[in-house]
């Protein structure tokens, strides 16, 4: 039996995280001892009852299908001991165990990724600084990365594909899913430059827990993310921060004082997370090191100025960006959202009590840490939720300022 259907089989244990399935193939070896070992032998690896639930299915039909489906779809497969699994990735405390792609990865040992991530209901000025600064940094040398989202994706894809260049698209649903549907004809471009990427399998819906689950997968296979546009709260601070905590370079382009679409970036630049950059020069000169080619300066400066009335105004894609209109999948937009609210990352919670406002699964996870639970596996034994789902929570919980995870370890802070 092919060894990637064991792989399949665990990738697909949904109460298991992508760093307890790296913690467990460290401990067995290969996805067939775990899928061997008893019940007896798994309790004694410090499993809870779900996750050792999970791996005592041995029911191999489902990673079965999704073989088939794959090669229905001539969709690849990558595993993370398979020697096409980009380095960088593999590299990251929770990598995914499987990567199913479609069109072709580049070597980003070659041309290093960069990551361009921004607001989905970005502006004007966003989307001109996400179609120029991916075209820029394209024409240097550099795969670009981005979600292929509204907004300030579509035009960092949009901006290398204007150069010829190599882009790629990690997605939160399978990569047989195009979503949004209005960017199919960018979808089938970036399969022709680069691929589309993504960690689940085929037929995957883009449901809202994934998208900040994805985020780390942008951060990882790239050497530096480059935020544009942000708000205060914004899946593209999730991905510049999970850079910056993978020890990878974080740029940021600075925008207005009082535009509430800027102030992500303006935190970040202000609290040293993130470098300031006025021009693409800034980060080619700092990555050039990385190439290997020395990179044509004149070009990239042409090409940043390329396509610009003498006003600023002409944009250079030949296709007008799109309005934004789509919300983030299952936002519930009848629930009261909170005020941002800026403060130190290192202050820690000072009372018990937790925000009113809190309520679902959040309100669960927090309440959980609050009652001394840690770890995303003692979060999940406190409230019988899956490792995904946590995980997803304590993403909005960091941006809503009530807690965090650091180093495996969870606490509260406000």
């Amino acid at each position: 039996m092919s060894k990637r259907v064991y792989w399949l089989w665990l990738a697909t244990r949904s109460d298991l995280s992508a760093q307890n399935i790296r913690d467990l193939t460290e401990r067995f070896g290969t996805p067939e001892f775990l899928y061997g070992a008893n019940r007896d032998v798994l309790i004694h690896a410090g499993l809870n009852k779900r996750q050792t639930d999970a791996l005592c299915d041995k029911d191999l039909s489902g990673a079965q299908q999704i073989l088939r489906t794959c090669e229905q779809k001539k969709i690849q497969i990558l595993t993370i001991e398979d020697s096409g699994y980009p380095d960088r990735l593999r590299e990251i405390s929770d990598p995914p165990p499987v990567l199913y792609v479609r069109g072709t990865l580049p070597d980003f040992d070659r041309a290093p990724g960069i990551t361009i991530v921004g607001t989905r209901a970005a502006s004007a000025y966003g989307l001109r600084m996400a179609e120029r600064f991916g075209a820029a940094l394209a024409q240097a040398g550099f795969t670009i990365l981005s979600g292929m989202a509204h907004g300030t994706d579509s035009a960092a894809h949009r901006g290398c594909l204007k150069v010829n260049g190599t882009t790629v698209a990690v997605l939160a649903n399978g990569v047989d899913v195009c979503y949004p549907k209005e960017n199919q004809y960018l979808m089938g471009d970036i399969m022709l430059s680069g691929a589309v990427v993504s960690e689940n399998p085929p037929g995957t819906p883009p449901e809202g827990f994934r998208f900040p689950i994805r985020n780390r997968i942008l951060s990882g296979m790239s050497v530096a993310t480059l935020l544009v546009e942000a708000p205060a709260r914004s899946g593209a601070l999730i991905t510049a921060r999970r850079a910056f905590d993978q020890g990878r370079e974080v740029f940021a382009v600075p925008g207005p004082l009082d535009t509430p679409g800027a102030v992500g970036g303006n935190q970040l630049i202000r609290d040293e997370v993130a470098r300031i950059v006025t021009s693409p020069m800034d980060i080619v000169h700092e990555l050039a090191p990385m190439l290997r080619q020395k990179p044509q300066e004149k070009l990239v400066r042409t090409v940043w100025v390329r396509g610009w009335d003498s006003a600023g105004q002409v944009p250079i894609s030949e296709h007008p960006p799109r309005k934004p209109a789509i919300p983030k999948p299952k936002l519930d937009v009848s629930k009261p959202q909170p005020k941002p609210v800026s403060k130190p990352a290192a202050q820690v919670c000072k009372t018990d009590r937790l925000p009113d406002y809190l309520d679902g699964t959040e309100r669960l996870v927090a309440q959980a840490i609050a009652d001394g639970a840690q770890t995303v596996d003692a979060v999940s034994e406190a409230t019988g939720l899956p490792a995904s789902e946590i995980a997803a929570a304590l993403v909005v919980l960091e941006l809503e300022g009530v807690a965090e995870q650091k180093a495996g370890c969870c606490r509260l802070l406000c």
